[in-house]
């Protein structure tokens, strides 16, 4: 795991930072998380955020779907609708 300070501000007395997490994706949740899953969550790290569409020119729509539910709803993937589309982000 890696942490970087992206940003750092004295607000009423507090420091406050914003924070950018790395984490290995194989030691999180590896016996919860499809092979499918892990390639589609790689993918999305590598490219910060990808739209549901563009996903499913990789991995087909259907599978696309069922592997983006289980990371969802461990809290590790951000669905936001756009337009016609979801735009899909890391947590």
């Amino acid at each position: 795991m890696r942490v970087h300070i992206l940003k750092e501000e004295c607000e009423n007395g507090k420091l406050v930072l914003l924070l950018k997490v790395e984490i290995e994706l194989n030691n999180i949740h590896k016996h919860e998380l499809g092979e499918l899953e892990r390639q589609i969550l790689d993918f999305i790290l590598d490219n910060n955020e990808v739209t549901q569409k563009e996903l499913s020119k990789l991995f087909s729509r259907a599978n696309t779907c069922r592997a983006i539910r289980n990371p969802e709803d461990m809290g590790l993937v951000r669905r936001e609708r756009k337009r016609r589309t979801y735009v899909i982000r890391v947590v």
